[in-house]
């Protein structure tokens, strides 16, 4: 690890997001094999691949800043060498996949929605602002630090926000309470996010928010196995007996 005081901050930092996002991902992706529905199967996917490609993001940049000659750069690779392109796509990639979920997400939120009501006009503004965050991420990657907190600002945060204040619209409508519960733990992903955005665009060392965004991913794999009805194959064994006829009638139903 190299001497440099931000450096070794920032590494410990990535390697904390690293030990929690590792433990996230396989809650999640296992308890797959014990929700009921494709509801909450599905968010538990989404929510395993996003903390998986934390981990991979944050590996590769513990991996570049301390083996690069430069000292200015942080966790993204001088412009111009391979390892710069593979941190741009890989980046890219994230936010297109994180967008994504969280679209996902607030489709599902206004699915349940008795009324089924818009949020804040997301299903005409989304695509507008996926391009923006994906944009925005990629962009931000190719400017000098002096124009990073523009860039940041004009195509990031604007987005970002309005995704944030559409989770908060749509969970409020939402009686399941799993998913209620699982939205509340997304909008202080994007908080973390949005985090990320603001003290990297102050020093390339500052990226803790990461080790806050893989909590609150740990937060969601963990809310979905607290709330969420699970297969009565998961039940104590000792009353095997009872749910060998049980099981014969199917899972435990959501609520609606």
């Amino acid at each position: 690890m190299s001497g440099n005081p931000l450096v070794i901050f920032d590494s410990l930092a990535l390697t904390l997001s690293i030990i929690i996002a590792i433990p996230a991902a396989y809650r999640a992706i296992t308890s797959r094999r014990v929700l009921t529905t494709p509801l909450y199967r599905n968010r538990a996917l989404w929510t395993g691949t996003v903390a998986l490609m934390l981990a991979v993001i944050d590996a590769f940049a513990i991996i570049i800043e301390n083996t690069s000659s430069s000292v200015t750069f942080g966790i993204v690779p001088p412009p111009g060498t391979s390892e710069f392109y593979v941190f741009v796509v890989l980046t890219a990639a994230f936010s297109a996949v994180a967008f994504a979920w969280i679209d996902s997400t607030i489709g599902v939120a206004l699915e349940l929605d008795f009324l089924h009501r818009d949020v804040l006009d997301w299903k005409k503004v989304r695509l507008l602002a996926g391009a923006a965050i994906v944009t925005g991420t990629v962009v931000a990657q190719f400017v000098t630090t002096d124009w990073e907190l523009v860039i940041a600002v004009v195509l990031l945060a604007p987005p970002a926000a309005y995704m944030a204040a559409s989770l908060v619209v749509g969970g409020r409508r939402v009686r399941d309470e799993t998913v209620r519960r699982y939205i509340r733990w997304m909008g202080f992903l994007v908080v973390a996010l949005l985090m990320q955005v603001g003290t990297t665009a102050i020093s390339p060392y500052l990226n803790f928010p990461l080790a806050i965004a893989a909590f609150t991913l740990y937060g969601m794999s963990a809310s979905l196995l607290k709330t969420a009805p699970l297969r009565a194959a998961t039940i104590d064994s000792s009353a095997s007996g009872n749910l060998a006829g049980r099981e014969g009638q199917g899972p435990i139903q959501a609520p609606r």
